[in-house]
């Protein structure tokens, strides 16, 4: 393990000052590879562009409680619409599209590796994969527990996080292992860690916790001004983390 990965783990980091200010409610935050980061801000019903130096752009507009984000190999951008029940994609030119609706309040999403678009369906209690040129949906994982957040790890498993406080792992033969027994309550936030470990959102107390396969849980990032609900990577692979009630989203290096 590298030395600050250890050093992090034994020692969680207390957020400093935010990097960003001035949303309501960000739930999720994504950066593409050219530095431009975006952020769903649910409350608002937008997503905001901002660049490597700092300048916002409203990039849509009237999306009904936008939260999750995507980001495709040709820069487009997918975000879920939790209370207009539909996925849009805002291609690099700026056009958009629905490419799928009727949806079940649709949170956290990624994009798995076969190129379908994960999508955690929370009133339905599904992850669902999503073919994004035809807008074709597959249930990959049902009996959850409000999934708020999905990600895919190296083995082709996944991981979804649940409001209802639950981090279950799926393997490809469907089977499900419980990861979350320390956590509060999980929120929309999820990241890859290496090949055997995720970085989740704990809403509930109101933290980033590092949890392994098999179910070894530790806090890395604390003591954050709000309600941590989003979670991303920066600019330089930091944690980017955001809070409902004071619309911040911090910036975390190990």
């Amino acid at each position: 393990m590298a030395a600050s990965l250890l050093c992090l783990l034994m020692n969680p980091v207390h957020a400093g000052e935010p990097l960003f200010t001035g949303f309501q409610s960000p739930t999720a935050i994504v950066t593409a590879q050219d530095g431009m980061t975006y952020v769903s801000d649910w409350s608002a019903d937008t997503v905001t562009r901002i660049s490597a130096d700092g300048r916002r752009t409203i990039l849509a507009r009237n999306i009904p409680a936008a939260s999750g984000l995507a980001l495709d190999s040709a820069g487009g951008l997918y975000v879920s619409s939790y209370s207009g029940h539909y996925i849009l994609h805002i291609a690099a030119d700026g056009k958009s599209r629905r490419i799928a609706e009727n949806l079940a309040t649709p949170t956290g999403i990624a994009f798995g590796r076969n190129g379908r678009l994960l999508v955690a369906n929370r009133g339905s209690g599904e992850i669902l994969s999503i073919d994004v040129s035809t807008g074709q949906a597959e249930i990959v994982a049902r009996s959850l527990s409000l999934p708020v957040g999905v990600v895919e790890m190296e083995d082709g498993s996944l991981v979804a996080s649940q409001y209802g406080g639950r981090v279950t792992r799926i393997s490809s033969d469907g089977k499900h292992q419980e990861m979350g027994a320390s956590f509060n309550r999980p929120g929309v936030g999820i990241l890859s860690d290496g090949k055997d470990a995720v970085f989740v959102i704990d809403n509930g107390a109101n933290a980033v916790r590092r949890v392994t396969f098999d179910g070894h849980s530790t806090i890395v990032v604390s003591d954050l001004s709000g309600s941590a609900v989003a979670l991303g990577r920066g600019r330089n692979a930091d944690l980017l983390v955001g809070t409902w009630v004071t619309g911040n989203v911090y910036s975390i290096r190990p």
